[in-house]
């Protein structure tokens, strides 16, 4: 099965039990790891796996930390109340590699502010880069869209 853009099912679920923490201060630690055309993720991925995990210089198995852009509750009409985060551009410098996608996870996930020992590298959101692309002694930047409540990289509406 290839790489699927989706939110995943068990993220949704780990919201209700307050496993993931977005806040910019004293929140969790997310990560974004890269992968193959090789690789099998989907809506149905529950955790970080390093099966078919993108290899090369200047990349670390595990991927690299994301900087959270907090959450944002808006409530205007236009928006329908919609809850949204994001997280700022992440750059792998200097680095000869080659991707598909990405599965978004959740280092160190809590529940209710308490680490949480039944889960690791929960599962956020898998990225569909469309084809392979690669740099060569380049930066590979991966760019997440703008903060508002019809383009964020995670929304509830």
């Amino acid at each position: 099965m290839p790489i699927t853009q989706a939110m995943c099912t068990s993220f949704k679920a780990e919201i209700l039990l307050a496993v993931h923490d977005f806040r910019n201060t004293g929140g969790d630690t997310f990560k974004l790891a890269m992968y193959t055309s090789s690789a099998s993720i989907d809506a149905n991925t529950t955790s970080y796996s390093a099966t078919n995990e993108a290899t090369g210089t200047n990349y670390t198995a595990g991927g690299g930390t994301l900087t959270r852009g907090g959450v944002t509750a808006s409530n205007t009409s236009a928006s329908a109340g919609t809850g949204f985060t994001t997280f700022s551009n992440l750059t792998f410098s200097n680095a000869t590699v080659t991707a598909r996608g990405a599965l978004i996870y959740n280092n160190t996930p809590s529940a209710n502010g308490t680490a949480n020992t039944t889960l690791t590298n929960a599962a956020v959101a898998v990225l569909d880069f469309g084809s392979d692309k690669s740099s060569s002694a380049g930066d590979f930047t991966i760019i997440f869209p703008a903060a508002t409540n019809t383009t964020a990289i995670i929304r509830i509406a």
